[in-house]
């Protein structure tokens, strides 16, 4: 099954999708590089969907309009189901999970940002504790 790339704007609540981008992730990152007409500013991504949704890209952090708390120099994917777990860990009171999740969250998925994913993850989220 072929996969399509769309990129998602995190500064709606939920998340929305802002265009196809075709069967290669590589239209939508430079389209983010290029910038997103309406979009100047936003928190964008990168979804690869052969629906549901299977992967979310953090683009490079230079190409990236929102001021964010991660840095790297190239797109960074993360599988779904990794991103489940972690808004999982978010929600937690056990101190083990919570001490390694302090540890990730501070890269590119703090729980404002993968909280407006939660309709593209197929998660129902409670309120951060």
């Amino acid at each position: 099954m072929s996969s399509s790339y769309h990129i998602l704007c995190l500064s709606h609540d939920p998340a929305i999708t802002v265009g196809e981008y075709g069967h290669r992730p590589e239209p939508a990152l430079e389209a983010i590089a290029a910038g997103i007409d309406g979009h100047a500013g936003c928190d964008l991504a990168v979804g690869r969907y052969s629906y549901p949704l299977v992967e979310v890209c953090c683009p490079a952090s230079r190409d990236q309009p929102a001021k964010l708390g991660c840095c790297h120099g190239g797109p960074v994917w993360l599988d779904r189901d990794w991103l489940r777990l972690l808004a999982a860990g978010y929600q937690t009171t056990d101190p083990l999970v919570e001490a390694a999740v302090t540890k990730v969250s501070s890269l590119c998925w703090p729980w404002e940002r993968l909280r407006r994913l939660c309709v593209e993850l197929d998660v129902e989220l409670r309120e951060q504790p």
